[in-house]
């Protein structure tokens, strides 16, 4: 078993493109957890009317992961990794709109348009996981990919509702857009994330050994990391 973590190990942090996104996605979903998910609740309470509005919220979501998932049969970005990168920065329009008491309506839509982005980019990383991984190693990458990105997500949740106790609802949320947008910016540096193309033909992923190139069925890889995390947070709001 010690062989197979270490060999997993090896190719996961041999692609710069992989593990970056999973530090940035680790980042995200802990301050968009603890953000939206733990405080959404306390500002649709005292502000927007209960939980009627925060079950409008999470409704809109969920319709927009159901239309993302539409677009998704039809779109594929040019850049994937790009697109999974930028789909990460936009997560910070959430607790930003918190922060700020949006109207409802607003908030409602914003939540729409981050579900169907969202729905896109799991897609695209399942389909990267799979045409540019090996098909041997596919399942020991995904679980450094799974554990790397939902890691913190506790923790986003534990800290979110004393330092809101300590500097006030808004600006906790303000401080998790803050750490969303610099995550996400951090992680445009490395030069996959900008090269990295839809096209591109990879010998030896798990798709190539199934006969698909990197536009291939996402039915390839169960989604972990980034795209596990957003499904298992989405859910989360959707259950709420």
């Amino acid at each position: 078993m010690l062989g197979d973590l270490r060999e997993g190990w090896a190719e996961f942090v041999k692609h710069t493109w992989l593990w970056a996104t999973v530090i940035q996605y680790c980042l995200i979903m802990m301050a968009w957890n603890g953000a939206f998910m733990v405080l959404g609740p306390v500002v649709a309470k005292a502000h927007l009317g209960g939980a009627a509005a925060w079950g409008a919220i999470s409704a809109a979501d969920a319709l927009g992961l159901i239309f993302g998932g539409l677009v998704s049969l039809r779109y594929t970005p040019r850049r994937p990794m790009l697109f999974v990168v930028g789909t990460g920065g936009i997560f910070a329009l959430s607790p930003l709109m918190l922060g700020l008491v949006a109207p409802l309506p607003l908030i409602c839509l914003v939540a729409f348009c981050i579900g169907i982005v969202a729905e896109v980019m799991m897609v695209q990383w399942t389909v990267a996981m799979a045409t540019r991984i090996p098909a041997d190693k596919l399942a020991r990458v995904s679980s450094y990919d799974g554990f790397g990105s939902l890691a913190a997500m506790p923790l986003g949740a534990l800290v979110a509702g004393p330092l809101a106790v300590s500097i006030g609802v808004p600006a906790t949320q303000f401080a998790a857009a803050a750490v969303i947008v610099v995550a996400s910016v951090c992680t445009l540096i490395p030069r996959e994330i900008w090269t990295i193309r839809s096209d591109d033909v990879v010998t030896g992923g798990a798709g190539a050994a199934l006969g698909f190139e990197a536009g291939g069925p996402p039915e390839l890889v169960v989604p972990g990391g980034p795209a596990g995390a957003i499904a298992s947070a989405q859910a989360g709001a959707d259950r709420g």
